[in-house]
């Protein structure tokens, strides 16, 4: 029997989209990539779905449509298992896959935002070339008001996330990422074997966007061509075949080093979310690889690390000292459940 066909909504300049996509690509899994037109879908498909972000996968058999990108790799993991799985099958490497994807997610997301709206050869190429995407032709005025609406409104967005008094903890942490990437790509192509993982698909979803946009590119281009192409091929890898490491083979040296990084700054980063969302706080200040940073409250961050808590609390003894090997003893004390946490997660399912 032939594979149902899914039906991927997404739009240019999302991260997340192109996460999805490039997962079902990789995954084989039929779709067709829908664009819903219009000013960044007022109304239409999406409103009637009750969906207000992107990306939004509809099911072929009874029409449902899912939200949340991470979550839905779990479910068709679930829905097609054992084909071309992104997970690993080794639960530590499983756990560290997820880690680095909720790294890009939640925290890579804001050195690409922020390049793409705080500088202004950004402001004057992105929304152009996002919203000619959404809207397809237009007459120039009413294509130029728009325009100077979602600047304005994108740019608000990105000073309420974190604006750019954090561009120097912003620049650490992207330019990092690129250099373990170039040092991956002199020991193999992906982190976890011979193929991609769900923590390529993240790291591909923002970084996708950082090879369009001008300074991020620019930059990408100048400093890490490898990982230039990396994020070309992780695009389409639907060509790809390979295998997961074994337990006890040498991992690459990139992976110990994004880790670091996912250490330094994200897990402090997430940690800062799920206390202020327990004291009801709207911003957060903490200091990410010894530099300070200042933002809203991000609820859902909080909800992604008690997710990695859940997970982290089911490994079996000899797969936590794995990763605790690779995290070290400061992370393993984040990944640990505070007393009343348990209680708190929410089921790890498409919205």
């Amino acid at each position: 029997m032939s594979t149902p066909t899914y039906r991927l909504l997404g739009g240019p300049g999302s991260p997340y989209s192109l996460k999805l996509r490039a997962a079902l690509r990789y995954r084989r899994l039929p779709h067709v990539w829908v664009v819903p037109q219009g000013y960044i879908n007022q109304g239409g498909e999406l409103a009637a779905a009750g969906k207000t972000t992107i990306p939004v996968l509809q099911l072929p058999e009874d029409g449902r449509y899912w939200a949340d990108s991470t979550p839905i790799l779990y479910a068709l993991e679930q829905r097609h298992p054992g084909q071309r799985s992104l997970i690993p099958s080794d639960p530590a490497d499983a756990f560290l896959a997820h880690l680095i994807e909720d790294f890009a997610d939640e925290l890579l997301v804001l050195p690409m935002f922020a390049h793409r709206w705080g500088f202004e050869a950004d402001r004057q190429f992105c929304p152009r070339r996002q919203l000619t995407g959404w809207m397809g032709a237009a007459p120039t005025a009413t294509f130029e008001a728009y325009v100077a609406q979602f600047t304005q409104r994108q740019v608000n967005l990105m000073q309420a996330l974190g604006g750019m008094e954090n561009l120097p903890l912003y620049e650490h942490i992207y330019h990092g990422v690129l250099r373990q990437i170039e040092t991956l790509l002199t020991e193999q192509r992906y982190l976890f074997g011979t193929q991609p993982s769900l923590a390529e698909m993240g790291l591909f979803g923002q970084l996708s966007q950082c090879a369009i946009d001008s300074t991020a590119s620019d930059y990408m281009k100048r400093n890490a061509p490898r990982a230039f192409q990396w994020v070309q091929d992780l695009d389409d890898a639907s060509g790809v075949d390979g295998a997961w490491r074994q337990p006890g083979e040498a991992a690459p040296a990139a992976l110990a080093g994004l880790l670091a990084l996912v250490v330094q700054t994200y897990l402090p980063y997430a940690e800062a979310q799920v206390e202020a969302v327990q004291r009801g706080e709207q911003q957060i200040s903490v200091a990410l690889a010894g530099m300070p940073f200042t933002g809203s409250v991000r609820p859902y961050t909080a909800t992604s690390l008690l997710w990695l808590k859940d997970e982290y609390a089911q490994l079996d003894d000899v797969a936590r000292a794995r990763v605790d090997s690779l995290l070290g003893s400061a992370a393993a004390d984040m990944l640990r459940w505070r007393e009343g946490e348990a209680q708190l997660v929410p089921p790890h399912v498409p919205a």
